[in-house]
């Protein structure tokens, strides 16, 4: 017997949504709206619907999704995204009251709309006020979920904080989010994704941010935008929708960044610019990690931090990041220093653990040529008695800056302490053949991963470091779980046990 694990993960999550609906809508009534109340106050004319919707007008919406997402019966269905019309019919069947469309569906009960993410977002904004909740946002190219975490470790020390342990950053994820605030919290941090143009606005829209933290900007995902300024432009919209008194913290180190928002008050970090409201000072990497001194400017006060388990330079940044926001906040300096101790990376981010003596510095969920060059160089900081290796896949979604990225790649490993190069991605091969590497590197190019994993754990021994890097695309976490077959699977129960706990804690709520 085939079991669908999918399907059935899907029922469950279903069913579960139902009762926490019913035991919801029981606790308080307050908190739901009919399907008259919740179209009038996103302006759809409901003079204008058809029959099968004018019956079901006075019916309680449970909540508002995208289907397959914290699915509910009587929600309201949105198609977003590539959702086909036989997609909107399963909801229907499975108990939504009506679709969001932007065309007529024959069979179905459809409110057609010209923007369906627009009025998404206009929807889940209401939920979202009933919940008085202060809010960050961490929005970027690279380096959200490092700072997102840094931020709730910091939080955690003074605030009930809600926060996705992963990356649900895209808006069908936040708007449910956002719908299923346990009332207990008090600090709400979301990533946001700008793969989709057009998107951040609406999902700032939902979320009414008190605080925007915007880190690295970058070419990735380039190749939706056509142009470096229409990538700049998408960051902006975020103030939109801020909170009237909300707070942008920017890095002066940012070229891309340091003067992108005029329309809100800025905080300024940096690791380099006295002129900085957060400045680092006197970074040190030792065998334990990262330390180094936070001066304020407004007050000359210099506060001694450190992460552990943590070597990159660039994760300074993302430290100041989350001291900003805790002083903006209201903490003391002493809780934001025991928060950002308490940060350990985990999963596929810059996380770092040993296995029979190797030390596996795992880093492949996102890449572009910067960040490339950051896990280089912190993991030529990790003091080691064996070989540097660099297991290296190509950078995904450079558009037509795939050639120069690669080839900047290539040049990062040449000036680095590595001393393997082992891949198996087209583009990085193509630059490999382009550019001449020195004579102490030992390069290895593989056609298929299978080849190249045999290779890699033929080649290390004790004392050595292994960095695994590459955009998520180059499924290098697989080589990871075929040659430390062990260790991947405990640093896999690390990762999702809290986010098991996360979704409970909001399917639940």
């Amino acid at each position: 017997m085939i079991i669908n694990n999918k399907a059935l993960l899907k029922t469950f999550s279903h069913k579960l949504g139902n009762i926490s609906y019913k035991r919801k809508y029981k606790k308080n009534p307050d908190l739901f709206l009919s399907l008259k109340q919740l179209c009038q106050q996103v302006n759809l004319d409901t003079n204008n619907f058809d029959a099968d919707i004018n019956e079901k007008l006075e019916r309680i919406v449970s909540q508002i999704s995208r289907y397959g997402d914290r699915f509910t019966k009587d929600c309201v269905c949105v198609q977003l995204y590539d959702d086909s019309d036989d997609t909107m019919r399963k909801a229907i069947n499975d108990g939504a009251l009506v679709c969001i469309t932007n065309h007529k569906i024959e069979g179905i009960p459809c409110i057609v709309v010209e923007n369906t993410y627009s009025v998404y977002a206009d929807m889940c904004s209401i939920y979202r006020d009933f919940y008085k909740i202060k809010s960050t946002v961490v929005l970027g190219s690279i380096g959200k979920t490092t700072a997102k975490k840094m931020v709730a470790a910091v939080y955690n020390q003074k605030f009930n904080t809600l926060y996705d342990t992963g990356n649900d950053n895209i808006l069908d994820s936040i708007g449910s989010i956002s719908q299923h605030i346990p009332t207990s919290s008090e600090q709400f941090i979301a990533e946001l994704s700008e793969d989709t143009p057009g998107l951040i606005k609406e999902m700032s829209k939902i979320i009414k941010p008190d605080i925007a933290i915007i880190t690295t900007i970058d070419k990735s995902h380039i190749q939706f935008y056509k142009s470096e300024e229409n990538i700049y432009n998408e960051f902006c919209t975020v103030t939109q929708h801020m909170h009237k008194d909300g707070v942008c913290i920017i890095s002066l180190d940012e070229q891309n960044s340091a003067n992108l928002i005029t329309d809100k008050k800025v905080v300024f970090v940096s690791t380099q610019n006295k002129n900085a409201d957060f400045l680092a000072q006197d970074i040190f990497v030792d065998t334990e990690g990262l330390k180094f001194n936070v001066v304020e400017k407004s007050t000359s006060k210099s506060f001694a931090v450190k992460l552990y388990n943590t070597f990159a330079i660039h994760n300074v940044t993302s430290a100041l990041y989350a001291f900003a926001a805790g002083m903006i906040s209201g903490m003391k300096p002493y809780e934001i220093i025991n928060g950002l101790a308490s940060y350990r990376p985990t999963g596929i981010r810059q996380n770092i653990y040993k296995s029979k003596g190797i030390i596996i510095y795992a880093d492949c969920y996102n890449a572009v040529a910067k960040s490339v060059r950051s896990a280089i160089n912190a993991s030529c900081n990790i003091p080691i008695t064996g070989k540097r290796v660099a297991v290296i896949g190509d950078v995904a979604e450079a558009g037509t800056y795939t050639q120069s990225t690669h080839d900047e790649i290539v040049d990062i490993i040449n000036t680095s302490k590595v001393d393997f190069l082992f891949t198996c991605g087209k583009e990085l091969k193509n630059a490999l053949s382009r550019n001449p590497v020195r004579n102490d590197l030992h390069v290895l190019t593989f056609n298929n991963q299978k080849e190249m994993n045999k290779a890699i754990k033929k080649h290390l021994s004790k004392g050595d470091l292994v960095l695994f890097k590459s955009s998520h695309s180059g499924n290098l976490q697989k080589s990871i779980s075929t040659i430390f077959p062990i260790q991947y699977f405990i640093q896999s129960i690390k990762y999702y046990t809290p986010r098991i706990k996360w979704h409970f804690k909001v399917i639940l709520n």
